[in-house]
């Protein structure tokens, strides 16, 4: 027999545990086995509209290729005449963001455990020739079990060994000299923002934070 392709209906929606410019992040129910997902639903036309097809069309590739324990997997992926959705693992712990947040700042060997496994999910997507290019706190999220998994490939890209790209993206704080620089970058860009998440961890902000943009920029250039 055919398996009928999975949809929408398939799910019980539980409520939006998230929102971003093209779309919303969802928890739902499957309701024939009742395991829980986050579900991401990205709205064609203003994908199409800001010129993130490619974009969007890599990020299902990384989430479908990219099988490791600290990269959040995708289950399914379907979608509608307006819309798009990737069925992702839950991650019941939540953002580390909301967790540093609250608490201030981690001590050092829980800086450390969170650090160890965003590394092994790094080193893994450099292993496969993928740069991710936007590491952040609300990129990294905590399984059940309560280990940092790294989520959203938006930025990720296709970058062999000896090759570089200069294209302009990340988040102000965690963002390496050489991008702000335009003078090409590669998987070591990562490895910048690696050591920015740490010392946020240990000390509650990043390195080089600023109000102002433009000195932040100055500081991290120098």
């Amino acid at each position: 027999l055919l398996q009928k392709e999975i949809c929408l209906e398939d799910f019980e929606v539980l409520k939006v545990i998230g929102k971003g410019a093209f779309g919303k992040v969802v928890l739902a129910q499957k309701k024939d086995n009742l395991t829980y997902y986050a579900i991401k639903m990205l709205k064609k036309k203003q994908i199409v509209d800001s010129n993130m097809v490619e974009k969007t069309l890599a990020e299902k590739t990384i989430l479908q290729k990219m099988q490791h324990p600290f990269l959040v997997g995708l289950e399914y992926a379907f979608q509608t005449d307006t819309k798009l959705y990737f069925v992702l693992e839950f991650m019941p712990g939540g953002e580390l963001f909301t967790h540093l947040r609250r608490e201030g700042r981690f001590n050092e060997a829980r800086a450390k455990f969170y650090a160890v496994c965003i590394i092994l999910g790094l080193g893994f997507l450099h292993d496969n020739s993928y740069v991710y290019r936007d590491l952040k706190m609300e990129n990294v999220l905590l399984d059940k079990a309560g280990y940092a998994v790294i989520t959203d490939f938006g930025f990720a890209k296709l970058l062999r060994q000896n090759e570089q790209t200069k294209t302009f993206c990340g988040t102000p704080d965690y963002v390496a000299p050489e991008i702000l620089n335009n003078s090409g970058h590669d998987r070591m860009a990562d490895w910048w923002s690696l050591g920015i998440l740490i010392y946020e961890m240990i000390y509650g902000q990043t390195t080089f934070y600023s109000d102002n943009l433009q000195i932040m920029y100055s500081s991290i250039k120098t």
